[in-house]
């Protein structure tokens, strides 16, 4: 009863409130989602709980706490911890289902194994919430004119943080590796077992690594830079314009009824993105060859 007791003591927290009220907002929604796995004949141990309730939760949480004196880390984090009465009620639930078919000498080791389920799902929920909160809150940032744009008089220095290593090999390794892929997917003959083996063994990296790509090359795009110079990748383009390819593909190959559409969607986003990143080299290339960084005459 601890977390209850926590949670309406925070209540009359008004930095924490709407963060609280938000994580409960999502328990009922959570339930109807995942009450399935409680009702269903394949129910197990816990059971299963949808999570698209907190992930919702954690990207408002983010945005509302931006700018705020309360972190969007600690507000995520009570957000989770709210949410994730759900969670309870669904694991209780289900563990309920399992006992109740469950013979004495294995109850004891049914409520044991409850437990630690339990706290496992609740400290996930917690820690996925806050999770999204505080790259909500990142992303925010980094979109805010007062950091993408540096004022040489203020002693600030441009272009930091685009340069980090790990970032750009993300992305020089995409750029690299998903043509490759794309032609082994294209060129190789289907019913060779080997081609297809190859193909799939490329594929996987391919997608992990557009992730990093994909964050990599937002970084690289708001990375601040004198209020002086000519060139300002648009975040819109290089970032949201692979992300906006795949779902309207996802939603064309839906409305067609093509065998499976996140397939579609996904081919579309990781090709679009490879050419964002090659357009964002080329003319980042282009600027720093062209001497783009210059200050304008008039400076």
């Amino acid at each position: 009863m601890s977390l209850f007791r926590s949670l309406r003591d925070r209540l009359s927290d008004e930095s924490l409130r709407v963060a609280i009220l938000i994580g409960l907002a999502t328990v009922p929604i959570t339930v109807v989602d995942s009450w399935e796995s409680v009702t269903g004949e394949a129910s197990a141990l816990g059971g299963t709980v949808s999570g698209s309730a907190l992930l919702l939760a954690g990207v408002v949480v983010g945005y509302y706490y931006h700018g705020r004196e309360t972190s969007a880390r600690r507000a995520g984090i009570w957000t989770g911890l709210a949410g994730s009465l759900a969670t309870i009620i669904i694991f209780g639930a289900n563990s309920a289902t399992t006992i109740a078919g469950t013979s004495w000498p294995w109850i004891v080791v049914t409520l044991v194994g409850s437990l630690v389920t339990l706290a496992i799902g609740v400290g996930l929920a917690v820690f996925i919430t806050a999770l999204v909160a505080i790259g909500t809150d990142w992303v925010l940032t980094r979109l805010e004119r007062e950091h993408r744009v540096v004022d040489p008089e203020s002693g600030a220095t441009a272009e930091r943080g685009e340069g980090a290593l790990g970032w750009w090999l993300s992305i020089v390794g995409y750029a690299i590796l998903a043509p490759i892929t794309f032609g082994s997917l294209l060129w190789f003959e289907p019913a060779s077992d080997g081609a297809a083996l190859v193909a799939l063994l490329l594929l996987f990296p391919t997608v992990l690594l557009s992730v990093a790509a994909v964050i990599g090359l937002f970084v690289g795009v708001t990375a601040p830079r004198d209020a002086r110079t000519e060139w300002f990748p648009r975040v819109w383009l290089y970032v949201g314009g692979p992300i906006g390819v795949g779902v309207l593909v996802y939603l064309f190959a839906a409305a067609r009824g093509w065998g499976y559409p996140p397939g579609y969607a996904q081919y579309a986003f990781l090709a679009a993105l490879w050419v964002a990143i090659v357009v964002y080299l080329v003319n980042k290339r282009r600027y720093q060859s062209n001497g783009f960084q210059r200050t304008t005459a008039s400076s």
